[in-house]
């Protein structure tokens, strides 16, 4: 498939790739299949942690390249690089909103392994990796209206925000998923994975909530997978608009790759990248 050359998958993980449930890639598996033989890098975009995705991809070899804890901390080939905050602001920052808000505040940062996997279903060992963060933090909490607003004001203070995914509001630095994106073309072409021509780069991009937003904004092909449990949000793509998968989790985002794939293989000249 001489079209397919250029091509990178970004994904978030949880409730895109990774059912929403039970965290299974199983219904994906064959797009998966169709990207690596044919030779195109996928890299996990996440909030979770490098140390979970480095479990997750020694399991199941899926990703080329590791993006955590939304776009704070990059790893391709070995290079590491933290563009996210110093554990410091994000500690201070969390102990501020757990003195101001009315209902009680958990981090991560600062909770069990057996607290974490309470919260979300992760088996223990996983939900210690979960734990080990280096520049954000989610937040374990079912706060009110007001709660997240104070929460975001004291967030921005410390020169954080404080951003919704599909589980949990995390404490996080400004780097983003599309920005952090940018910076992972531009080691992907140091190792010579990619061309060095931008112009013959296609990126696609797959996203289930708002922190998925900037990474969507910022591809070429954007899709958005459905939430499992409740509505569609509305994701602001700065005037973009995502291909809305017809299902959730793997199997939506298996069927989008293998027809993105099968467009770009049969009429290339219809897909049109915004740059």
């Amino acid at each position: 498939m001489q079209h397919l050359t250029g091509l990178v998958v970004f994904t978030d993980l949880d409730g895109t790739l990774l059912d929403h449930d039970d965290y299974s890639w199983e219904a994906a598996r064959p797009a998966l299949t169709r990207l690596r033989e044919n030779d195109i890098p996928v890299l996990a975009i996440s909030s979770k942690t490098l140390a979970e995705l480095h479990a997750l991809n020694a399991r199941h070899h899926l990703f080329a390249g590791l993006i955590g804890e939304n776009g704070g901390a990059i790893e391709i080939n070995g290079d590491m690089r933290q563009l996210g905050p110093q554990t410091a602001t994000i500690d201070a920052a969390r102990d501020e909103i757990a003195k101001t808000v009315s209902v009680p505040v958990a981090g991560f940062r600062t909770s069990t392994a057996a607290e974490i996997a309470k919260a979300t279903g992760l088996p223990l060992a996983d939900a210690a990796l979960a734990g080990q963060r280096n520049c954000s933090d989610p937040l374990i909490w079912q706060p009110p209206r007001a709660d997240i607003d104070q929460a975001g004001n004291i967030a921005r203070e410390f020169g954080l925000k404080l951003v919704k995914g599909g589980r949990f509001y995390t404490l996080c630095g400004e780097t983003d998923k599309g920005s952090a994106m940018q910076t992972a073309l531009m080691m992907l072409q140091e190792t010579g994975k990619l061309p060095q021509s931008r112009a013959a780069i296609t990126t696609i991009a797959l996203g289930d909530s708002p922190n998925d937003a900037g990474m969507l904004a910022h591809a070429d092909i954007a899709v958005q997978i459905p939430v499992k449990h409740g509505p569609v949000p509305q994701l602001d793509l700065g005037g973009k608009t995502a291909r809305l998968a017809p299902k959730p989790g793997p199997a939506g985002w298996n069927i989008m790759i293998n027809s993105i794939l099968d467009d770009l293989s049969q009429t290339p000249t219809s897909i049109t990248k915004a740059r």
